[in-house]
């Protein structure tokens, strides 16, 4: 047999009026919601039962949407901006390049005027985190001393 050359985008969707056929069921679900909706108030417009206006609007605003969010977009675009939007930059962080601001570290940038005058006898940002790490390490150093005169009693 012949080898035959391999399709490069065999994996790729099945795209029909810009929408995926994987978000087809959504969009029919959404029609048929839209459809079904007006039937029990039995409304017209122009002679037209209003059912027949709001699904044809429903099933256009839903394709419309499904072509805003896959056309342009990365993959999973919507729920990665869903996440940054809904939840804490702690808990799901912002994009580096988003439009959500990031979370500042002024004690290591040090660009800060507060704390440029807090610390105005250092002379340098860099200065003020060398500074915070000698507090630490007396506080660390001075608390291993008071556990060990403890624990040196209690035996």
């Amino acid at each position: 047999m012949r080898p035959r050359p391999v399709r490069p985008n065999i994996y790729l969707p099945v795209v029909r009026f810009g929408v995926a056929d994987s978000d087809w069921f959504t969009v029919l679900l959404i029609s048929c919601a839209g459809y079904l909706a007006p039937v029990p108030f039995g409304l017209t417009v122009l002679y037209v039962p209003l059912q027949m206006w709001t699904w044809l609007l429903a099933t256009a605003g839903s394709i419309a949407f499904f072509n805003y969010v896959r056309i342009g977009r990365r993959p999973c675009w919507l729920q990665h901006t869903l996440k940054s939007l809904l939840w804490h930059h702690r808990q799901y962080r912002s994009i580096p390049n988003g439009r959500k601001r990031a979370f500042n570290r002024l004690w290591l940038i040090g660009t800060d005027d507060l704390l440029l005058n807090e610390n105005s006898h250092s002379e340098s940002p860099a200065w003020s985190v060398v500074e915070m790490f000698e507090s630490h390490s007396r506080i660390q150093e001075a608390t291993e001393e008071k556990w060990k005169t403890l624990w040196l009693t209690t035996n």
